[in-house]
């Protein structure tokens, strides 16, 4: 693997917000595996310095061995110098008066180095190797690679000058001048730099690495291997990933199993269900977050009720109105203009009833979370104490399933179509993004266009162009499959609005799928949700 700046520089981030504020315990040098552990109370730090390898994972917590010195610290902060490949963590210290602690991971190919430092000036105290052509000596400052009169000196230039240090010479010269002047410019970014099409547009992409903005981390398909990077890079593969550290992480587990020959080791089943413990308690806090949403059910149902019950004190197309609660005190009451109050009381009982439906069923979802939640941490404690058996590691799921290289898919139209019993084709939009879509780029201006009144739910289209209305089968048909797609599926009669597809208009600004319709006609039916099966299984 390749470190430059950039990369040093999010990696620097990555590990600040993964394990800013954590607890340290102790920390050991491995000089034969060319290696360096922190041991946190809730993760263990991995920095493989190997020529093969050069990683920096975050496991499983493990138990220090027998060569760690204690480390009782808590991770300050994680920073990268800038315009090098040099990682910094420092610690402070929670006992003692010894100065505070930092550990300088060098991360430049071929020189390759972990430094112990301590205080302000960070005095080197201990390193993982010597390195040839590098002081670092025992007791003194550590002094950073570039620094030092024989250092190149590169700056961060505006976009005049970029253009006056490349001006006039081939990509050849350039991606020189470039590496040679330029902060943060490298062997793996400087291709995509000079070979910018677009005026300046090398300099802005240059701009965004040097901010580190809008960093979004991919796989580099390079000749080597696979290269974790903050963003993709022009003319190389890439693949996303979710975190650069993720992506290390991948990289060293790849490596064990090409070695032990497909056998998942140890450290590997812990990262694995490491990670599944983290993706389980996200998903566990995210069910309960929904739950406690759909505790609005009985509000709906009393506001409902007390609609009904208290009709004759409601003014026709009154938006608010003050009504005496069942319990004599007085309430505000929003309504509907477009509807009247009964109408707006029996939409309220609809969605309070299908808060109540999601409420069972995302309590099954936490129950069945939870029990995976008890397995996972029950498999981690054996795993510690090395009760679990080489067939129970390699049972378990590889942390990720490999991404297929093939080619990309066709685009999914944004619509699935139907054929009614006349023979028309029916356009049933397959959610709220895919809306737009079929509505105004896969649709004629005469199309007969449908939607569940009032109600979120997809756009229909029936693809009819004579001047004359539709068949009443037909249109029917439709409007049951705009009912059955909106969020009225549950009631007895839905009123479905249809018009042309030319008198739908999209407001300036407005969401994705809100339209306004003009000339709109509605027709009554009652959803069906075996029509959908019938329809789609007729030949078009």
């Amino acid at each position: 693997m390749i470190w430059d700046p950039c990369l040093t520089r999010a990696v620097a981030a990555e590990l600040g917000a993964r394990l800013g504020g954590a607890r340290a315990r102790a920390l050991s040098f491995r000089r034969d595996a060319m290696a360096v552990v922190v041991h946190f109370r809730d993760a263990t730090l991995v920095a493989d310095l190997s020529p093969r390898r050069g990683v920096v994972v975050v496991e499983a917590p493990s138990e220090p061995g027998g060569e760690a010195e204690p480390l009782p610290a808590v991770l300050a902060g994680a920073e990268a110098v800038w315009d090098e490949r040099v990682l910094v963590l420092r610690f402070r210290r929670v006992r003692g008066r010894k100065p505070n602690p930092g550990l300088i991971l060098e991360l430049a190919t071929n020189r390759r180095n972990a430094v112990l430092a301590e205080g302000p000036e960070l005095r080197v105290r201990k390193r993982l190797r010597t390195v040839k052509g590098r002081a670092l000596r025992i007791g003194q400052p550590w002094v950073a690679p570039g620094e030092g009169p024989s250092a190149r000196v590169r700056s961060e230039p505006d976009a005049a000058a970029w253009e006056r240090l490349v001006d006039g010479l081939d990509e050849a010269d350039a991606r020189a001048a470039l590496l040679a002047k330029v902060a943060y410019t490298s062997g793996l970014n400087v291709a995509g730099l000079v070979g910018a099409r677009a005026p300046g547009a090398g300099f802005r992409r240059w701009r965004r690495m040097a901010d580190g903005a809008d960093a979004a981390p991919h796989l580099l398909r390079l000749g080597a291997g696979m290269q974790p990077y903050p963003w993709p890079l022009p003319g190389l593969g890439a693949e996303p990933v979710g975190s650069l550290l993720e992506a290390m992480a991948g990289i060293a587990a790849g490596d064990a199993e090409s070695r032990t020959g497909g056998t998942v080791g140890r450290e590997e089943a812990a990262r694995h269900l490491a990670s599944r413990h983290r993706r389980l308690k996200r998903r566990l806090k995210r069910l309960h977050a929904q739950l406690e949403k759909t505790g609005t059910a009985n509000r709906l149902r009393e506001e409902a009720s007390l609609i009904l019950s208290s009709l004759h004190l409601i003014e026709p197309g009154a938006t608010r109105v003050t009504l005496p609660g069942f319990d004599d005190m007085p309430r505000m009451v929003e309504l509907s203009p477009q509807h009247k109050p009964q109408e707006h009381a029996n939409a309220l009982f609809r969605r309070a009833a299908r808060l109540e439906r999601g409420a069972a069923t995302l309590r099954d979802r936490i129950r069945d979370t939870q029990e995976d939640l008890a397995r996972i941490a029950t498999l981690r404690d054996r795993l510690r104490r090395g009760d679990l058996s080489d067939e129970e590691m390699e049972a378990l799921e590889p942390p990720r399933p490999e991404r297929p290289r093939s080619r990309r898919r066709p685009p999914t139209l944004p619509y699935r179509p139907h054929t009614s019993s006349g023979g028309l084709e029916i356009r049933v939009g397959r959610g709220a993004r895919h809306n737009d879509d079929l509505t105004f780029r896969h649709s004629r201006p005469d199309d007969i266009w449908l939607h569940a009144r009032h109600a979120a739910g997809a756009h229909v289209i029936l693809r009819w162009t004579r001047p004359e209305r539709p068949p009443a089968a037909d249109l029917e048909e439709a409007a049951v499959l705009a009912a059955n797609h909106s969020g009225a599926r549950g009631a007895g009669t839905v009123p479905v609005d249809w018009t042309r597809r030319k008198w739908v208009r999209k407001p300036r600004g407005a969401p994705p799928g809100a339209v306004i319709p003009d000339r709109v006609q509605t027709v009554f039916v009652a959803p069906d949700a075996a029509l959908a099966e019938r329809l789609r299984s007729r030949p078009g």
